[in-house]
């Protein structure tokens, strides 16, 4: 009787393990956003996963991104994480990954620092 109690035991508490929900991890789906046209008539693409990290990781630990987050600071801003990064691949001009890094400020407005090719694109330094 005791073997009994303890074999069922066992099983309600396996079933309970592999039938019920739960909070389970779910990762990340791979999904290639179709390509779109824009109003520059630009074809560009989002670009998600893997290759998204990769192009993350070697632009935050480059030079050029060190010296505008800290000029984003100085300036009062705060940088959101690495997880609000975009990153876009423009096929029309010549496959240029363009990255935009957002930051925050106390007031609440969002500032998008925008990387080409890894090189800052100053809006003060653009010609209209």
């Amino acid at each position: 009787m005791k073997k009994l109690l303890t074999v069922l035991c066992g099983i309600i508490i396996a079933l309970s393990l592999f039938v019920t929900t739960g909070n389970t991890a779910k990762a990340e789906e791979l999904v290639q956003a179709p390509e779109e046209s824009h109003e520059c008539g630009c074809v560009v693409s989002q670009v998600f996963g893997a290759e998204k990290n990769k192009i993350v990781a070697d632009l935050i630990s480059s030079q050029e991104f060190k010296n505008v987050k800290h000029s984003f600071k100085s300036d009062g801003y705060r940088w959101r994480g690495i997880k609000n990064i975009e990153v876009f691949i423009n096929h029309t001009m010549g496959e240029m990954i363009m990255v935009g890094v957002p930051f925050n400020k106390e007031d609440g407005t969002i500032e998008m620092a925008v990387f080409f090719n890894g090189i800052y694109m100053d809006p003060n330094l653009l010609g209209n």
